[in-house]
């Protein structure tokens, strides 16, 4: 995990993201141009040169304020940090600070609560962190599972299938991570990605078609807006218009937290199966948004783990009513009832489960 971070910092572009966060703690946010030539900014890149050895940041704030030859010098990494600490004129940041710097050079005297409220003070400075303790060389050593300049929020949507015990957060970077472009469950055990901007188009997608307007731009991630999905879409919103970025990010939430908890409670990677299982919670909780989502898979190429588990779906289906025409013409999964597409939904999903845990 430690060599993917530094990877993310090496590829990391240099756009920052201006945040608002509305009553239901998401954190809306445009893009901008910026960089992180502030204090925050600078914090961060200090850390991320101490634990992980990498310069990148720290030359960006500064050109070459660690030339590459230093980097083969044993230790430059704590004399540079050293240094950035004396130049410090917070006294609240200098003894975080410091504290870092001894939590690194004496891991074993930093109990694992007081690693957490580290963790939790970071956090006011826009720098998100974990420590794990790395003891495969016999003494302990203090890594990072991850370190990113940004915000993250608590998700309070439970999964309506499966069961939730732990904490999960939604992460919003400050700055441009390659990882982060699309939303996703993330690398990391207590987060998911949810792109804002991919909530906002999907809501104007849907505004736009219950208004009987002609739609242009892309559904759910790259899908042509088709009979089906605009059918669909009508039947979500229809009465409930002013709810629509509620119920798309709901939508999101789902599927991305479906692939954590998958990640987090079942040693089982199967792409098709993974994406059938998000989809039959996504369908699960509001039945014609999810059809939409299921429309918009059948528009991805045909090798796409998306497509396929619809189609694998639809063959489930198709034998369940014992209606074959469902698999040539997936449009007649409109006329189901709402109950209807729960139940099968529900169904599937207990069934691809089971998969999972043989």
């Amino acid at each position: 995990m430690n060599n993917i971070i530094k990877f993310l910092g090496i590829i990391l572009l240099l756009s920052v993201s201006v945040y608002s966060q509305d009553d239901n703690g998401r954190n809306w946010y445009q893009s901008g141009y910026a960089n992180i030539k502030n204090v925050n900014g600078k914090f961060y890149a200090y850390i991320v040169l101490l634990f992980n050895e990498n310069p990148h940041f720290v030359n960006i704030i500064q050109r070459d304020s660690v030339p590459v030859r230093m980097i083969g010098d044993r230790r430059f990494n704590i004399n540079t940090y050293k240094n950035y600490l004396s130049s410090l004129q917070s006294t609240r940041m200098k003894s975080l600070g410091q504290a870092l710097l001894n939590a690194y050079l004496e891991p074993d005297k930093y109990s694992d609560t007081r690693l957490r409220e580290i963790e939790r003070q970071l956090e006011a400075y826009n720098i998100v962190l974990k420590f794990s303790r790395d003891k495969s060389f016999g003494t302990s050593r203090l890594m990072l599972n991850y370190c990113i300049y940004g915000k993250r929020s608590e998700i309070n949507v439970k999964h309506p299938l499966l069961p939730q015990r732990e904490k999960i957060y939604n992460v919003q970077p400050l700055i441009h991570y390659d990882e982060f472009l699309t939303s996703n469950s993330t690398f990391y055990s207590d987060m998911i990605f949810i792109s804002m901007e991919e909530v906002k188009n999907d809501a104007l997608v849907a505004k736009r078609i219950i208004s009987n307007e002609n739609v242009k731009t892309m559904f759910f991630v790259g899908s042509k807006v088709t009979d089906d999905i605009g059918y669909c879409l009508h039947r979500s919103f229809s009465e409930n218009s002013e709810k629509i970025e509620d119920e798309i990010w709901n939508m999101f939430v789902i599927h991305e937290l479906t692939h954590k908890l998958i990640n987090n409670q079942y040693d089982y990677c199967d792409p098709v199966s993974q994406e059938a299982v998000a989809l039959m919670s996504t369908i699960y909780v509001n039945p014609y948004l999810g059809l939409a989502v299921m429309y918009a898979y059948l528009n991805y190429n045909s090798v796409n783990p998306h497509r396929i588990a619809v189609t694998q779906f639809l063959k489930y289906v198709s034998a369940k009513t014992e209606n074959k025409e469902i698999l040539d013409n997936p449009s007649l999964l409109r006329a189901f009832s709402e109950s209807e597409l729960k139940e099968i939904s529900k169904e599937y999903f207990s069934f691809t489960l089971a998969n999972f845990q043989q």
